[in-house]
């Protein structure tokens, strides 16, 4: 089965061509049911620092993503680069998809069910694994807030050991009080290397995206809280 799952992923991205950094879209690390539009690039970098309390780190995570349909995007990520080196440093080769359901039922609140998975080749001798997740995210009328949960399932070789947990996330718009703005958060469930709630702000317009969050660990005691800095890009 993982030989399957690793054939159908190299082809998947050979397919589309070899280019330099792909993954699929994020809140912040958590995927979101917002999907690249057909034909369109979205490329955005990620920085996690922290210089404090005798604790000091370094790390990108630099994604790129191409919608081959409106509903189905094709995907590399190349996580946690940095100092000092880590032993989760991976590339991850993958596809997203969402669908919208109850539109019928439930006109206004756009439930949308999404699902991805990527294979994760170590960049430090830890061999390959299968990051699977699935989602269903909706937007609640009267306020515009967007939440989504989710179950994950990742390999050691991203997590540090392998893991089943649950995902969840909340996009607030304040674009009535900032145009463009909004709050938002992510949780991922666990004590596992992503272990981490990060609450941050998000500006977004067509074509740029700009985070600032902070990651909080699930660990008590954790050390590797820090200051999350994000830019993207669709063109």
């Amino acid at each position: 089965m993982a030989r399957r799952l690793l054939a159908a992923s190299l082809a998947l991205w050979w397919g589309l061509a070899a280019s330099n950094v792909w993954a699929q879209q994020t809140i912040i690390n958590v995927p979101s049911v917002d999907q690249t539009t057909k034909g369109k690039f979205f490329a955005l970098h990620e920085s996690q620092i922290r210089a404090w309390d005798g604790v000091d780190y370094y790390q990108t995570t630099n994604f790129l993503t191409y919608g081959l349909t409106d509903r189905f995007e094709l995907a590399t990520t190349v996580y946690n680069v940095g100092s000092p080196a880590l032993p989760i440093s991976t590339v991850g080769l993958g596809w997203k998809t969402a669908q919208p359901i109850l539109r019928g039922a439930l006109p206004r609140w756009d439930v949308t069910v999404g699902a991805g998975q990527m294979l994760q080749l170590s960049m430090r001798g830890r061999g390959t694994g299968i990051w699977s997740y699935g989602q269903v995210a909706a937007t609640v009328p009267a306020s515009r807030t967007r939440v989504m949960v989710g179950v994950s399932d990742g390999p050691a070789n991203l997590f540090g050991k392998h893991t089943t947990h649950l995902i969840a996330s909340y996009e607030q718009p304040i674009d009535r009080i900032i145009p463009h703005v909004s709050l938002l958060g992510e949780w991922w469930a666990g004590t596992h290397e992503f272990g981490d709630f990060v609450p941050g702000i998000n500006y977004h317009t067509k074509s740029w995206v700009v985070i600032l969050g902070y990651k909080i660990s699930n660990k008590p005691g954790s050390r590797t809280d820090g200051v999350i800095l994000e830019f993207g890009k669709t063109f």
